[in-house]
């Protein structure tokens, strides 16, 4: 019996045990998890602009943080009202441009006609249209939940930097009360993931903008129609590591044929390849050095399992968690931890 109540009582086995509560709290709250990561994402890539605008220009720091979020939001809606009309616009071109390919390419035109009085007879085309239907409907109602939840996180991200510091000495408070060890243990676990993710998001961010800054040139060179779009696609997909490049070649082999035929997706191919090198040999070891690099097949086998576990998150955050795990568990950069006030003292 006092054997296994020294084991229980061991650091180790007690941050586990903690690891191990807060895995199952979170479960039970999947339901806020997107308005969560987000808000903590905002949070912390909106608390590192503020404090560095905050040493940059001695600015009071609720005051940079206010400058901050003023400041990007300002640039999005911007950036968005003078793109938007550019961006319905070139939309509209695509279509057109397919569908003059396929008249011009001999097989495609050949077997069109023949496709087409198969799908109009086929007992599975009004199927599919419902499901298509269904399908759309649901989607435009998720991208409304969607956009509700970046919102919200904004919002909670704005009130959370503005009032850090206040915050924090609430949090630190727990640290004291009868259940410090249990405490402890969470500020350690939540501070770390927090961290990892963080410069993981930080870090993938800047190498998806200097990708993107690359393929729209490369775009320019080759003469691709719709630059916008594409550039649009290229940096959204980009947030997701080694798979966006991946998925991002489907629109951009899609529109490369319909705009200049076979020849223009084998020039498509061979940016896409070159950029990928240049990021794969020389961004991604240089600014991931003192985040985390995992080994590229990992990496796939982790995007896939946490797609499937997680969705679409599962492809942005799979990266950070195998890395919490990885830093927890001694496997990979593991850090000695410290006591907790020393962390909260250096921390950015």
């Amino acid at each position: 019996m006092d054997r296994i109540i020294r084991f229980f009582k061991r650091d180790d086995v007690d941050l586990y045990l903690t690891l191990a509560l807060l895995i199952i709290i979170i479960y039970l709250m999947r339901g806020f998890a997107t308005v969560v990561l987000l808000t903590t994402i905002f949070a912390y890539l909106g608390i590192k602009l503020s404090r560095w605008l905050n040493l940059r220009t001695h600015l009071p720091y609720w005051i940079a943080v206010i400058v901050v979020y003023v400041g990007v939001i300002a640039l999005f809606i911007g950036a968005l009202s003078y793109a938007a009309p550019t961006l319905v616009d070139q939309l509209k071109v695509i279509p057109d441009m397919l569908a003059k390919a396929i008249t011009n390419h001999p097989v495609l035109n050949k077997n069109i006609d023949k496709w087409v009085n198969q799908a109009i007879h086929s007992s599975e085309l009004i199927q599919n249209g419902k499901a298509l239907l269904v399908t759309g409907i649901k989607g435009l109602s998720e991208v409304g939940t969607g956009f509700t939840h970046v919102l919200m996180a904004i919002f909670l991200s704005f009130i959370f930097a503005v009032s850090r510091g206040r915050m924090m000495v609430f949090g630190h408070q727990f640290l004291q009360s009868k259940f410090k060890k249990f405490f402890t243990n969470v500020y350690y676990l939540t501070h770390k993931f927090v961290m990892i993710l963080g410069r993981i998001i930080e870090t993938q961010l800047v190498i998806c903008t200097i990708n993107t800054i690359l393929m729209t040139i490369g775009f320019m060179i080759i003469g691709m129609p719709s630059i916008m779009v594409l550039s649009i696609i290229v940096f959204i997909l980009g947030v997701v590591p080694v798979a966006g490049v991946l998925i991002s070649m489907i629109p951009l082999t899609l529109l490369g044929f319909a705009s200049g035929g076979l020849i223009r997706v084998v020039w498509i191919i061979v940016l896409v390849i070159l950029i990928h090198a240049f990021e794969s040999y020389f961004l991604h070891p240089r600014l991931m050095a003192d985040r985390t690099d995992l080994p590229v097949f990992v990496t796939f086998i982790t995007l896939i399992i946490m797609e499937s576990l997680l969705g679409a998150w599962g492809l942005i955050i799979g990266i950070p968690i195998v890395s919490f795990f990885l830093d927890i568990l001694g496997v990979q950069n593991s850090e000695p931890r410290r006591v907790t006030s020393q962390i909260a003292k250096r921390e950015p």
